[in-house]
């Protein structure tokens, strides 16, 4: 029959590290520490379930009593009683705190008077059960059956239940006002006997909580960290410092939304709020397929740099908005329109290149029109705007399959060539007409050709002044002006039939060449002075 004995460890830092506990047995070791000192008792092993290998490494570490445990054990050498083995532990209610200060009754006690324990977290004259494990938990009636059910609220307040809703994480916002969430609270609502709780010395809990409807798994790091599952499989999980995952081969992640009979309802969103920086890279490609919109609202600068190419394509509207400024700069631009294209700018608008400027329509018009915005509503010359300017270094040429006209109503039209020469040519016809004065001036040559009519008119001074005049046209030249004044130092005139009319036409040039059938002249005065001057054709003045 195995002699079996009960007993107080007193040491368990077994130099073998076995999980050997030194154990003073009630009957066999006296109580007296000076009699029997605790170095002299002999080393109990302890047993480990079948589920524990037990060698090499393998299985269970063989740790678990703490000086004070009371255990229950046998003789493996009978009645040698020198080797003892620890079968397990016996929990009780303490009565009283440890106290080793009279070595006569100083044994079967915890040496270091660690344990029992007597704090709010787990005190005397209670069950050495975890209060996590005793929530709820059966009263006893008078008849020694259970009559009902009685609360443990300590088992809330001072324990890692109450702190863990004292530290919930409140009110985090979502993108874009899409309002707030919390850190859910525990469901925590165990009843005895379906809570299995495990402690450790230093405050980690492990739960299994088979509770009826109040089922859950939970794991509780001392420092607060956490991860529970709630019944009907809900899952939290807090980490209170930093958080590291690394994944060796593939991770795929699925969010979708179940109803608790398994049903998928409309939902599985995700949420995420990183109060600092986020920083990611990619050695592969990355590739998101967005069946809805995206909005994003970035507060700061937002950089891009494409090492590659980059295409973006839009099959609807694209609009943007830039309260600042906005600059591009490539190599290359090309850009098409299939509809209409509109800029509209309240400021100035400037197009500038190093080399050519070309504007081309292929059966349309191109039009430049200034609308001037009148002083104090008063339309008169010398408004705030409504000016073209076109200016030239170099050579300035306008030709036309049709015609060119150029029309002023209000004010001047003004061509300068301060260096180069100004040229323009038409198959059909040549238009300028201008309600105020006219001005060319060309600093070289200044070359008109045109098959068709050719009409300078001007109701004040038409003025010309070039190096050298060439006029060349095919059918009709007139010019209209009250005042018009030519100076040069070479006019060569080449026409079929010429009128001139107006108040008064000055023509100063040193060498005068034209060259024609029929010339018309109606003037009040006529001036003409050259060195040289030759006329060929019929000539008529009034």
């Amino acid at each position: 029959m195995m002699d079996m004995w009960t007993g107080v460890v007193e040491d368990r830092q077994d130099p073998l590290m076995l999980g050997r506990c030194r154990v003073r047995i009630f009957g066999v070791h006296d109580r007296n520490i000076q009699d029997i000192p605790t170095n002299d008792l002999p080393w109990a092993v302890a047993v480990m379930p079948l589920t524990s290998p037990s060698i090499s490494g393998v299985g269970d570490s063989p740790v678990g009593p703490v000086e004070g445990t009371h255990v229950v054990g046998f003789w493996r050498d009978g009645e040698s009683q020198q080797q003892p083995i620890m079968m397990g532990t016996i929990p009780g209610i303490p009565e009283d705190a440890p106290d080793v200060s009279n070595p006569e009754f100083a044994g079967l006690q915890s040496q270091a008077e660690n344990y029992p324990k007597d704090t709010e977290r787990h005190g005397l004259k209670e069950s050495d059960t975890s209060r996590l494990a005793r929530y709820r938990y059966p009263v006893e009636g008078e008849d020694g059956k259970i009559s009902g059910e009685s609360i443990c609220e300590e088992c809330i307040t001072d324990t890692i239940v109450q702190k863990k809703l004292d530290e919930r994480v409140l009110n985090v916002a979502v993108a874009n006002d899409h309002g707030h969430y919390s850190e859910p609270p525990t469901k925590f609502n165990s009843k005895y006997p379906y809570n299995h709780v495990r402690v450790s010395e230093s405050g980690h809990v492990f739960e299994v909580d088979d509770t009826p409807q109040s089922e859950r798994l939970h794991t509780y790091h001392s420092s607060g960290t956490f991860e529970e599952i709630y019944p009907f499989g809900t899952k939290v999980t807090k980490v209170v410092r930093d958080n590291y995952e690394f994944v060796l081969g593939d991770q795929y992640i699925n969010i979708k939304k179940l109803n608790p009979e398994g049903e998928k309802v409309d939902g599985g969103n995700l949420f995420i709020n990183i109060e600092g920086d986020v920083f990611e890279k990619v050695n592969g490609n990355v590739e998101r397929q967005i069946n809805g919109s995206v909005r994003e609202v970035i507060g700061g600068n937002f950089h891009t740099h494409v090492n590659g190419d980059r295409t973006i394509t839009t099959e609807g509207s694209k609009a943007e908005k830039t309260a600042g400024d906005s600059s591009s700069e490539q190599y290359n631009k090309i850009e098409h329109t299939q509809g209409k294209c509109h800029n509209n700018v309240d400021g100035e608008y400037q197009l500038s290149s190093n080399k050519s400027v070309t504007l081309r329509t292929s059966g349309g018009n191109i039009s430049i029109d200034a609308h001037g915005n009148p002083l104090s509503g008063v339309g008169v010359l010398g408004s705030k705007s409504g000016n073209v300017n076109i200016n030239s270094t170099g050579f300035i040429q306008q030709t036309a399959g049709t015609k060119i006209g150029l029309l002023s109503t209000k004010g001047n039209i003004d061509i300068n060539a301060s260096i180069g020469g100004f040229s323009v040519t038409a198959i059909r016809g040549i238009k300028m007409i201008s309600a105020g004065p006219f001005d060319i001036n060309s600093g070289t040559t200044f070359r008109v050709i045109c098959g068709g009519l050719i009409h300078f008119g001007t109701q004040g001074m038409l003025s010309c002044r070039v190096g050298n005049l060439l006029a060349n046209v095919d059918l009709t030249t007139l010019i209209s002006s009250p005042s018009f004044i030519m100076n040069g130092r070479s006019l060569a005139v080449l026409y079929t039939q010429a009128s001139l009319s107006g108040a008064g036409i000055n023509i100063n040039y040193t060498n005068a060449n034209m060259t024609g059938n029929v010339m018309s002249c109606n003037l009040n005065s006529f001036s003409m002075k050259a060195p040289s001057q030759t006329y060929r054709g019929l000539i008529r003045m009034n």
